[in-house]
């Protein structure tokens, strides 16, 4: 747990794909986080949705293996099995104070949903979540305070088991079927496979390149070819 948790610290210190993968340590991070990461701006509140699939952690272990060697990957998975983990901030900042004033956790945990294939998942309760897991937000709620201040401080973190029936996580990054993560009106689309995980592709045109699900080119019309 000690491992996992110095791990979690340092690292916050529209078709089917014809692109081939990247290697793990070849994608780029900021990518990575822009196909995780929703954020939705509307009548002055502020709405941040995060998914933390495995590979993300998978992606830093692969760049800088000493610092997260795959024995922190192993423990990490073991603490989820077959769980997502997703993060929630949501608020406005206030004209007077100038801070941010966050709503309930109660509030976050009532309205938030993820959706996949039609059905859908409401969060695990904390009261069937492990003592591990438990432990974990503990340490996930100061940090992000830390990182975003009063922003990061209204977080809430919630785990889904949105499952097939041997037991498997559908929620899968080089999967196919796109799912859903809605916090009352607010909805952020994650378009699977990421396209962060696989090579751009380009025009045949001029060469320029561009997310590995764009089928064809937006200027020209051609169809994009995998590098």
């Amino acid at each position: 747990m000690k491992n996992i948790l110095c791990f979690i610290i340092l690292t916050f210190s529209v078709s089917s794909f014809a692109q081939q993968k990247l290697a793990l340590k070849d994608v780029d991070q900021n990518k990575l986080l822009k196909d995780i990461v929703y954020t939705n701006t509307s009548n002055e509140e502020i709405t941040i949705l995060y998914w933390f699939p495995e590979i993300y952690w998978e992606v830093l272990s692969a760049k800088d293996p000493k610092a997260f060697g795959p024995e922190v990957i192993t423990q990490l998975k073991q603490m989820l099995g077959n769980k997502s983990i997703f993060i929630a901030i949501s608020g406005k900042v206030s004209s007077a104070s100038r801070t941010f004033e966050s709503k309930e956790a109660s509030y976050l945990r009532n309205n938030i949903s993820a959706t996949f294939n039609g059905k859908n998942y409401k969060p695990i309760p904390e009261s069937k979540l492990s003592e591990e897991l438990l432990m974990l937000n503990d340490y996930l709620k100061p940090m992000f305070a830390q990182m975003l201040g009063d922003m990061g401080a209204g977080m809430s973190v919630f785990y889904f088991e949105v499952t097939d029936n041997v037991g498997d996580n559908l929620l899968n990054p080089y999967g196919n079927t796109d799912f859903n993560l809605s916090l009352a009106s607010t909805k952020a689309t994650f378009h699977l496979p990421l396209p962060s995980l696989y090579k751009d592709a380009k025009c045949t045109n001029d060469g320029e390149l561009f997310p590995a699900n764009y089928e064809f080119c937006p200027y020209h019309g051609s169809k994009l070819v995998t590098q």
